[in-house]
């Protein structure tokens, strides 16, 4: 068996997880970073993301690359049971005045890339996690396996940054500080070839009734075309999801004619079982982040500005601690009480309205006096 020691140790290299190791390497921090799976790889996720995301992008170095792979949606375009509301994009930031949507093979590959470089990571792909080491009521390392044999390593701290379906998480049972029910499914696919709306690269976002659909011009040429549905579509959309996906389509007036000529170019995936939660995301020794210890209905669009800030803030939270600045519990209720306070509104928002989307289209509509 292989031994090693680290500062921190963290499962998952996706977004939240290269992220932190990125963040926390600059810092001088030595890291392991493990995930289950081989890069470039997909995952099931859309991949809409605004200013909070692409800031966290320029920390790590990446920006121009992400920036100049997909097209800088600069207006969100709304359609609302026959009604239209275009606004441009406004940001904090005036220099991120933009949204983008990447494809997750493209994005993480490019994560996956930058953190490779980062001369303070050890980077395992394909290890799978087998158990974590305890000492004292502490977590003290863990142990994972690999095509050569089983490893274990010990560090300060270990993260979970594995996902929804976090092993970490699942090992650790931390308590449910928030639970809402699944109320929504979702499917998505890529097209090529949708007639433009216009002369502006829009996110296109169309609400009829309790239903809402997404088409958001990605990278390789292509249009993520995503639809968020009330929970009891989910068992006809499961069966048939792409005679279902088009049946929806072409009831939707101002996409159908621009559908025509387009042509679907992937599989029609999604899932019908992402509830919203909030995690307890800290113990003794170990940490959440990411849909590890936060998830919300994708409807909202926010995994991705959610799972690299609340990153951020663990980074600078962790290097308090690991530079000996602050106790365990100072810098991790610290953690805890940003990554609440940055999400609340937004997860309150998701929550709620994943119940049913029309009090809140209906409240958009009454504010702009279009009702």
């Amino acid at each position: 068996m292989n031994y090693m020691d680290f500062d921190v140790i963290i499962v998952g290299a996706r977004v939240a997880g290269v992220a932190l190791a990125t963040l926390l390497a600059q810092q001088g921090q030595r890291v392991l970073l493990l995930d289950k799976a081989h890069f470039p790889s997909d995952t099931l996720s859309t991949h809409f993301f605004r200013d909070p995301a692409l800031g966290v992008f320029e920390q790590l170095g990446v920006l121009d690359e992400v920036k100049s792979a997909a097209p800088h949606l600069t207006t969100v375009w709304n359609y609302i049971d026959g009604q239209v509301v275009r606004e441009p994009v406004r940001t904090k930031d005036e220099h991120l005045n933009y949204f983008l949507c990447l494809r997750r093979i493209s994005l993480d590959w490019i994560l996956a890339q930058r953190v490779s470089r980062e001369s303070g990571v050890q980077f395992h792909q394909g290890a799978l996690v087998k158990e974590l080491i305890w000492q004292d009521g502490r977590v003290t390392g863990l142990r994972w396996n690999e095509a050569d044999g089983t490893s274990e390593a010990s560090a300060r701290v270990v993260v979970g940054a594995d996902g929804f379906y976090s092993t970490l998480a699942r090992s650790l049972q931390p308590e449910f500080e928030s639970q809402f029910p699944v109320h929504r499914c979702m499917y998505y696919t890529y097209f090529r070839g949708i007639e433009p709306l216009d002369e502006n690269c829009n996110a296109e976002h169309h609400f009829m009734g309790d239903s809402l659909t997404y088409v958001f011009p990605t990278d390789a040429d292509l249009t993520l075309v995503a639809v968020s549905l009330p929970i009891n579509e989910f068992p006809s959309f499961k069966k048939e999801p792409l005679k279902r996906l088009r049946t929806h389509l072409d009831s939707l007036p101002l996409l159908a004619p621009r559908l025509r000529h387009a042509d679907i170019t992937a599989e029609v995936r999604g899932a019908g079982n992402i509830p919203c939660y909030q995690r307890r995301p800290y113990g003794p020794g170990w940490g959440l982040v990411g849909d590890a210890q936060q998830i919300m209905d994708p409807w909202s669009g926010m995994g991705i500005d959610h799972a690299t800030t609340h990153a951020a803030i663990l980074a600078d939270e962790l290097h308090r601690f690991l530079s000996d600045a602050v106790t365990w519990e100072a810098a991790l209720s610290d953690y805890h009480t940003r990554v609440r306070q940055w999400s609340e509104k937004t997860y309150r928002r998701t929550s709620t309205y994943a119940a049913d989307l029309r009090p809140m289209t209906r409240a958009a509509l009454q504010k702009r006096g279009l009702t």
